[in-house]
């Protein structure tokens, strides 16, 4: 028996086929909604996404803003940083400066002081300048003064101290007569007359020897306790001791001038000048002491009688305070100024106060 022919197997049949297709198709299908999910998913991450790095520029932004804020600070401290860098290195230049100036000046003051110390030594050595006893009032006006001798070692005052001293005119003076001693010592014209005998005595040299004799109804030194009398200008305790009497005293008595330049004849030492200090002609003499009866005619032959005791040349130079109803008074002591070679000065009323 025949046997049949066999079939060949076909492995892609219909059947296989149908199911590839389904199969594929399935896949497809599958891929489709799969990819669909995945735009919606994709598109809803990017708008997320998108979200967030809108935030992130925000913080980014803002971070940024607070570096810029914490770096305008870092730089303005910088900038202080070295500006106090600068003033340190100037401060410490000037300190540099200062300390060479201090240097300096502290040489200059070791230098003074050595000069201070030779000054303080030259004026150690040199003399003291001496002060004056009494003070000058009005220096500049010495011109009262100008011919009046006191040159020489030895200048002798002889001040008038009688009654009439006591005022400006006779009557005045008379009716201070009574009065107690204190009130004829404050007398003007008497004060006048010491304080110009001050003035007198502090612008004698240094070196000058006087002294002062009083003259009334005698004469008499002021200082009669001296030796010979004769004060130095440098011994300042014997000029204020001098001066101190000179206010003690009270005028009193005629004036007999005679014998006061009598009594200058035999000094030891004779003066180099003669200053007279007086108010008019002289109203007693050796040969008529009493002073009550005496005029105009016999009061200036006194004054004549009186120039004879005086030794030769000496000149002697009259301050005149002159009394009123003495005319004959400046001419004379004029005539003696003349004769030996002194001066005649009759100041204001003010001087030498003023």
């Amino acid at each position: 028996m025949l046997k049949g022919k066999r079939r060949e197997t076909e492995v892609f049949s219909m059947s296989f086929m149908d199911c590839i297709c389904c199969g594929f198709g399935a896949v497809l299908l599958l891929f489709i909604l799969t990819t669909g999910q995945k735009a919606d998913h994709s598109e809803e991450t990017v708008e997320e996404l998108k979200q967030r790095v809108a935030e992130m520029e925000k913080e980014i932004t803002k971070e940024q803003d607070v570096l810029a804020k914490m770096a305008r600070p870092a730089a303005m401290t910088a900038e202080q940083l070295a500006a106090v860098k600068q003033e340190n290195e100037n401060l410490k230049r000037k300190a540099d400066e200062l300390d060479a100036e201090l240097k300096q000046l502290l040489r200059q003051l070791a230098a003074l002081k050595n000069e201070e110390a030779k000054l303080l030594a030259d004026l150690k050595a040199m003399p003291e300048e001496e002060q004056q006893p009494v003070p000058i009032p009005e220096v500049d006006r010495r011109q009262y003064l100008t011919g009046v001798q006191m040159e020489g070692s030895h200048v002798l005052f002889i001040v008038r101290a009688s009654g009439s001293m006591l005022g400006d005119t006779i009557d005045e003076a008379a009716a201070r007569l009574d009065d107690p001693d204190f009130k004829k010592r404050e007398a003007p014209k008497w004060q006048r007359v010491i304080k110009a005998l001050e003035w007198l005595v502090a612008s004698l040299a240094p070196d000058t020897n006087f002294q002062i004799l009083l003259f009334n109804d005698e004469t008499i030194p002021l200082v009669p306790d001296r030796g010979e009398g004769w004060i130095s200008r440098g011994d300042r305790p014997g000029v204020q001791q001098t001066l101190t009497k000179l206010r003690q005293v009270v005028p009193k008595g005629s004036a007999n001038l005679e014998r006061a330049f009598n009594q200058v004849r035999y000094m030891p030492t004779l003066p180099d000048a003669i200053v007279l200090i007086t108010d008019g002609l002289p109203t007693a003499s050796e040969g008529s002491p009493d002073a009550s009866s005496t005029d105009d005619d016999t009061r200036m032959l006194f004054l004549r009688q009186a120039v004879r005791q005086l030794p030769p040349r000496i000149p002697v130079s009259t301050i005149l305070f002159p009394t009123s109803g003495d005319p004959g008074a400046p001419a004379l002591y004029w005539e003696l100024a003349g004769f030996t070679k002194g001066a005649l000065v009759s100041p204001s009323a003010d001087w030498p106060d003023t």
